[in-house]
């Protein structure tokens, strides 16, 4: 076979073709300045950190704003921009709840917001306030307003009345109504009549209220109704009943503590001198022990009903009723109470000297006796109170 060459000096033999060289492309043009669009620009490092740094403080700055907002807000809820305010009066009832009283002084004006004042209240371990009147400012502060609660209620406006000792309950109405323009004399009578006020020892079905009202000097809310006036004067006598030992009296003497009550009632009614007291006790029990006529004539005056009667055979003398003060009718204590002792006889009575004196008779213008045994000794005791005029 011939060999034949091409134009390239390449020859083919056998009909088998040699590889030819790629062809060479012509270089790019050149790119210039106005190609813009064919560049991509490169930031320098040194202003992307700048701008990274410009973001954290924009984004900080945000939050310590957003933060001081909420901060300032929820301080505002406690204590509200600007000074306080005027004078506010607020009740405070009884039973109220620490929110029950947050409400109270947000719709008042007081605090700006309950809820956060209850939980306030709740974290700063304070509570427990009393009902009763208030004085608060508006736009006050949490802690102005806790603080006007912890110094508590405004004390109510009171007034006074004083009970002497030995007045007949009838006295007693009669001088409450006198001295507390609030209740009236039927007001006061209708609430022991009703019984509407709880009392102590005095057995079950006595209608009497004698002796059961404490004599004392009493203070009471200008409001305060008949009932709460004379729950107080219960409440006093079962107090100082309790204290001297009533509860003790059947084991003590063998006599029931309203038996003994009747007894401080006679001793109240036939002596003023207190180192008399315990020994008229004594001429007392003496002669119920022996069952002797008592001839006590205040029980006679006491069923009279007025004050400062001479007794005669006319005017009581000889009533054989429950109040007979002479013969074998005032054997044995009265049937109630003529009168409400002070604590100096209810003391005597519950603790009598132990004598055996029966008898006593006045024989001294300043009200002192004369204590005697026998009945010699009384009639010469009885002739000096004759001689002085005093009997």
């Amino acid at each position: 076979m011939v060999a034949t060459s091409d134009g390239d000096g390449l020859s083919t033999m056998f009909g088998v073709t040699a590889p030819t060289k790629p062809p060479v492309s012509e270089p790019p043009d050149k790119l210039t300045w106005d190609d813009e669009d064919e560049f991509v620009r490169v930031r320098h490092g040194a202003w992307r950190l700048i701008g990274g740094l410009l973001s954290a403080v924009l984004i900080i700055y945000a939050g310590y704003t957003a933060i001081n907002f909420g901060r300032d807000w929820y301080d505002r809820q406690l204590d509200p921009a600007g000074e306080p305010g005027a004078a506010v009066v607020v009740e405070v009832p009884r039973g109220a709840t620490t929110s029950d009283i947050g409400v109270q002084l947000a719709d008042r004006g007081i605090i700006p917001n309950s809820t956060f004042f209850r939980y306030y209240v709740e974290w700063k371990n304070e509570g427990n306030f009393q009902a009763g009147e208030y004085t608060f400012y508006m736009n006050s502060s949490a802690d102005d307003a806790i603080a006007v609660l912890n110094g508590g209620p405004k004390p109510p406006e009171v007034q006074s009345f004083q009970i002497r000792e030995g007045l007949w309950t009838k006295e007693i109405v009669s001088q409450m109504a006198s001295q507390l323009p609030n209740v009236t004399e039927a007001q006061l009578q209708a609430v022991l009549d009703n019984n509407d006020i709880s009392t102590r020892y005095r057995p079950e079905g006595e209608p009497s209220w004698e002796g059961l009202l404490f004599p004392d000097t009493y203070e009471v809310n200008k409001d305060a109704t008949a009932r709460e006036v004379l729950q107080k004067m219960s409440d006093e006598f079962a107090r100082v009943t309790g204290a001297v030992g009533y509860g003790a009296a059947d084991t003590q003497l063998g006599y029931s503590a309203y038996e003994v009550l009747i007894v401080a009632s006679l001793i109240e009614a036939e002596t003023r001198v207190d180192d008399e007291r315990e020994l008229v006790a004594s001429v007392i029990y003496n002669r119920l022990r022996e069952q002797w006529p008592l001839g006590i004539d205040a029980t006679c005056v006491y069923a009279q009903g007025e004050r400062g009667i001479a007794l005669t055979n006319a005017t009581g003398l000889q009533d054989d009723g429950p109040y007979a003060c002479r013969g074998a009718a005032s054997v044995g204590l009265p049937p109630t109470p003529i009168n409400s002792p002070g604590r100096a006889s209810l003391e005597a009575a519950l603790n009598p000297a132990d004598t055996d004196l029966f008898y006593y008779v006045l024989t001294d213008p300043n009200g002192r006796h004369t204590f005697a045994e026998t009945e010699e000794e009384f009639l010469a005791a009885k002739q000096i109170c004759q001689d002085l005029g005093l009997c």
